[in-house]
């Protein structure tokens, strides 16, 4: 099959001045005094039709410079892309709008630009405002829109042309919730229509949510690309600047070997998890499978060489799609920080009901300082599978034990 977008060696570089005045002298006297910063290196890949990929990577990785560079308003350096089929691209809010003309002549204006028809443009006017939402403002000038609103309207166009390709770089985080939950409503309709989609997010939860694939940019080059869950533990080594290390020995069924991705100083070790279930009896013991509404208990081991006076004790509970269905501390639940003395083994354990709707589950552990500082955090150490339930739907996370009542009343 022929990717939808390529790049290969795909690299930009920028002219750095030191002063304004060395661009004229580098005219005039035809020598050099500037330097070259690699915004972009080397970067080669290729997407597929439908495919729905997430760039990540921290500020000045290189993820804006990459698509404009496949939007094509900036030119490479050095390599080349291709990008078949109608694009839309959302790289920066407000871009090709005109400050002083209203929303609905931007609109309209913006929807020819994109390669529709005049015709076309004034039938899809209407689906425009109506997505965006703006009111009144519709008819004032862009330049008096918050940025929100300008995201809103900037959005609702792009996606008005029905594109083949949508570019998004990190426009819509300005956006407020209720209308980021709808901007990606409209993404997961048009990825089930077969649009190809590519956008910048800092976001690990949207990305493993909304992404067949994943890439990480660090200093301009290409470090991961592939699996969205491996990408976004990548992503979590690269903010907190350690490196993995291996994981812990499991006390259940469930491994915490080769899933688990540990990070942090390694002044003190987790050094095995495990599973337990709640028994009527006041007993505990290992167990494979969670019942809805059963009574579990998750735990951990932890040793150390170094006196803690601030330790941080901390659980999470991940979909199999990465988001985080529950998470606690032991600050939070208990009001305030552990000491821990070197040599001692620290237990640490969570009482909870099974409250998750039927699959599977990631539970993670961790020990850090009161400021965040990972002291030694498991990510993805242990897999939860919950008995699915017959009474709500499978693709349910949540169990709330609800039930549904119905009342019958005679016309009167």
């Amino acid at each position: 099959m022929e990717p939808v977008i390529a790049a290969r060696a795909l690299s930009k570089s920028f002219r750095v001045y030191a002063h304004p005045k060395d661009m004229l002298l580098e005219f005039v006297t035809r020598r050099a005094r500037h330097s070259e910063f690699p915004a972009l290196t080397d970067v080669s890949f290729e997407i597929q039709p439908g495919e729905i990929v997430g760039i990540l990577g921290r500020n000045g990785a290189g993820k804006s410079t990459l698509l404009k560079l496949l939007a094509r308003t900036l030119e490479p350096t050095r390599g080349s892309s291709t990008v078949r089929g109608r694009v839309s691209a959302i790289l920066e809010l407000g871009t090709g709008f005109h400050p002083d003309y209203s929303g609905r002549e931007n609109a309209l204006l913006g929807a020819i630009c994109l390669g529709m028809s005049r015709r076309e443009a004034r039938e899809r006017l209407d689906s425009i405002i109506a997505f965006a939402e703006l009111g009144e403002f519709i008819d004032r000038p862009f330049r008096t829109y918050s940025s929100g609103m300008q995201a809103r309207l900037t959005f609702a166009t792009a996606v008005a042309a029905t594109p083949e390709v949508l570019i998004v770089d990190e426009a819509l985080a300005v956006g407020d919730a209720r209308f980021q939950l709808r901007c990606f409503d409209r993404i997961r309709e048009m990825r089930d229509a077969g649009c190809t989609i590519l956008f910048v997010s800092h976001s690990v939860e949207q990305v493993t949510g909304l992404c067949t694939r994943a890439m990480l940019l660090e200093k301009g080059r290409l470090l991961e690309f592939g699996d969205p869950g491996f990408v976004t533990r990548a992503y979590h080594r690269l903010l907190f600047g350690q490196q993995e290390r291996g994981g812990a020995t499991a006390a259940a069924p469930s491994a915490a070997g080769d899933g688990a991705h540990a990070m942090g100083t390694g002044s003190w070790r987790i050094e095995s998890v495990e599973l337990l279930e709640q028994r009527a009896d006041g007993t505990t013991a290992p167990v494979e499978v969670l019942r809805p509404r059963g009574q579990y208990l998750l735990r951990f081991r932890a040793r150390g060489e170094a006196a803690i006076d601030d330790l941080v004790a901390g659980f999470i509970i991940r979909s199999r799609q990465g988001l985080t269905v529950f998470g606690t501390d032991s600050n939070l639940a208990l009001g305030g920080t552990m000491t821990a003395t070197p040599g001692e083994e620290l237990e640490v354990s969570l009482r909870f009901t099974c409250h998750l709707g039927g699959g599977r589950y990631f539970a993670g552990f961790g020990i850090a300082h009161a400021d965040g500082t990972k002291i030694d955090f498991r990510y993805d150490a242990l897999e939860l599978v919950v008995e699915p339930t017959k009474s709500i739907y499978d693709a349910t996370v949540a169990d709330l034990d609800a039930s549904i009542e119905l009342t019958r009343r005679p016309t009167p």
